[in-house]
């Protein structure tokens, strides 16, 4: 199966939940499964910014990036962060390939639409993938490496910007034709008002768990692009907290529901 796996901030700065997840990545490729790995890094980039001394602001939950904060990103995430789980994955015996949106033509960007209350003039250097190229993935798979991609890539000129890297992973999920996309993040999956986790949302119901406020916070627009992504040639979408025990290994290699599965029907 080709899978993307798309991974937190949270699992990116802990030692140990990295080392688990990069074993389960490297069992899944092991087996012959194609897996395509896309990360951020937030935390770190933060970090990095204050000792810098470059300030960090927000803007409708996303990273306004002038510059100064692109240039760090890009040091930070394709550099740091990268050849981090590039590492981790290798240290389990699995080749792999650190990447960024930029190599091989691999993605173009454009900076972000205009939504209500949104300004792309106030975000800067922030953008959206807007054509996928996977071939250099492709490659990579067929040489028996995993695939590990920062989320950053160029625009038509050359300049790059930042991404949100769930959107990323649901860009390269659907140009891949991925059978399955898992977003590991530390809420774990959906949760209703009395907080149980639902085991299974259908595509057709998550306008409605937004409506009636059971969704709320950054779970809108992981659920909003779950939406969008299924059924465009990717059949389902795992959302899973990367603290479950061998939680990837389960979802993926097992088809084992662990957190939230999204599924078109």
């Amino acid at each position: 199966m080709k899978l993307v796996v798309k991974i937190g901030g949270q699992a990116s700065d802990d030692a140990k939940q990295r080392r688990r997840l990069a074993r389960q990545i490297a069992q899944l490729a092991q087996i012959g499964h194609w897996v395509t790995v896309v990360h951020g890094g937030g935390k770190l980039l933060t970090a990095t910014l204050e000792r810098l001394g470059i300030a960090t602001k927000f803007h409708h939950g996303l990273r306004v990036t002038d510059d100064a904060t692109r240039d760090v990103a890009l040091m930070v995430l394709a550099g740091a962060v990268n050849k981090r789980w590039v590492a981790e994955i290798e240290a389990q015996g699995q080749p792999a390939l650190g990447l960024c949106g930029g190599d091989a033509g691999l993605v173009e960007a454009r900076k972000l639409r205009p939504l209500a209350g949104r300004s792309p003039k106030k975000l800067g250097w922030v953008g959206e993938p807007q054509r996928v190229n996977p071939r250099i993935l492709e490659i990579a798979f067929e040489q028996g490496l995993v695939p590990v991609v920062a989320s950053l890539a160029p625009n038509a000129r050359g300049e790059y910007l930042n991404m949100n890297a769930d959107d990323l992973a649901a860009a390269l999920a659907v140009a891949l034709r991925a059978d399955r996309l898992c977003y590991l993040t530390e809420s774990g999956g959906v949760w209703d008002a009395t907080r149980q986790l639902l085991p299974v949302v259908k595509v057709k119901d998550i306008a409605g768990l937004i409506e009636r406020g059971v969704v709320r916070d950054g779970m809108i627009p992981k659920l909003l692009s779950c939406a969008r992504t299924v059924g465009r040639h990717v059949s389902e979408i795992d959302i899973i907290s990367p603290a479950v025990p061998q939680g990837l290994w389960r979802a993926l290699g097992e088809g084992e529901p662990v957190g939230t599965r999204i599924l078109n029907s």
